[in-house]
C-alpha cells in the first residue's frame, strides 16, 4: 500500500507543521516567527516545508481555513433555522460544546485570539458568527430597524461575543457554557440592565 503510506506521511508532516507553528504562537509574536522556527520544531527540514507550504502565511491561513470549515460542518445550526429565542440559545450552547469538545480547535482559538495572535482570523470568526445568526437577529431582535442601524447594532454585538469567546477558550474554561450563554443572551437583550434581576452573590443573570 505505497500511496496509502504515502497519504499517511504528507497528513502526519503537515500536522506537525501546523502544531509546531501554533506552539510558536504562545511563545512570540506572529510576526517573529519564521519557516526556520517552525521546521526547528517540527524536527522537519525546510525543503519538505515547501513542498506543502509557500511561507508562514500559507500555513497560517491552512490552518486557520481548516478550523473554520470543521466548524461549518459541525455547527449545530448547520442543520438547522433558529425560530425563536431558546432555539438560538440552544445554538450558542451546542456551538460552544463542539468548540470544548475538540482540544485542537479549542487550542487553535486560544492562540489565534491571543494578543500575539493573527487579527485576519479574529476578523473571519466574527464573519462567520454574523452569518450564522444573521437571520435569526433580524427576525428577533430588530425588524423594523434600518439596514444602516441594523449593521451597527451587528458590529457591536459581534465584536462582544468573539471577545467572550476568547476569553472563555483563554481564562474562563472552567465556566460551563449554559451559563457563559446566559450571560451573552442577557448582554445582548437586556444590556447591563440584566445585572439588575440577578442574585448579587453570582456573576451571571438569571434566565
Amino acid at each position: 500500500m505505497p500511496e496509502a503510506r504515502s497519504n499517511r506521511r504528507v497528513r502526519f508532516t503537515r500536522s506537525a507543521l501546523r502544531e509546531a507553528l501554533i506552539d510558536l504562537i504562545l511563545e512570540k509574536p506572529l510576526v517573529s516567527i519564521t519557516v526556520k522556527d517552525i521546521c526547528a520544531r517540527a524536527d522537519i527540514n525546510r525543503s519538505t516545508f515547501y513542498l506543502h507550504f509557500k511561507d508562514v502565511t500559507d500555513i497560517l491561513r491552512t490552518t486557520e481555513d481548516e478550523i473554520f470549515e470543521h466548524m461549518h460542518e459541525h455547527a449545530p445550526m448547520h442543520e438547522r433555522e433558529c425560530r425563536d429565542l431558546q432555539e438560538i440559545k440552544g445554538f450558542f450552547i451546542d456551538f460552544l460544546e463542539q468548540i470544548r469538545s475538540n482540544p485542537r480547535i479549542m487550542k487553535v482559538i486560544q492562540v489565534l485570539c491571543s494578543e500575539q495572535g493573527d487579527p485576519y482570523f479574529v476578523r473571519k470568526l466574527q464573519t462567520m458568527t454574523y452569518e450564522a445568526f444573521l437571520d435569526g437577529w433580524d427576525m428577533h431582535m430588530m425588524p423594523e430597524m434600518s439596514e444602516q442601524r441594523k449593521l451597527l447594532v451587528f458590529s457591536y454585538i459581534i465584536s462582544g461575543m468573539v471577545s467572550m469567546l476568547s476569553t472563555w477558550a483563554t481564562r474562563a474554561q472552567d465556566t460551563p457554557t449554559e451559563q457563559v450563554v446566559s450571560l451573552l443572551m442577557g448582554l445582548m437583550w437586556h444590556g447591563l440592565d440584566c445585572f439588575a434581576a440577578s442574585d448579587p452573590k453570582s456573576a451571571f443573570p438569571t434566565e
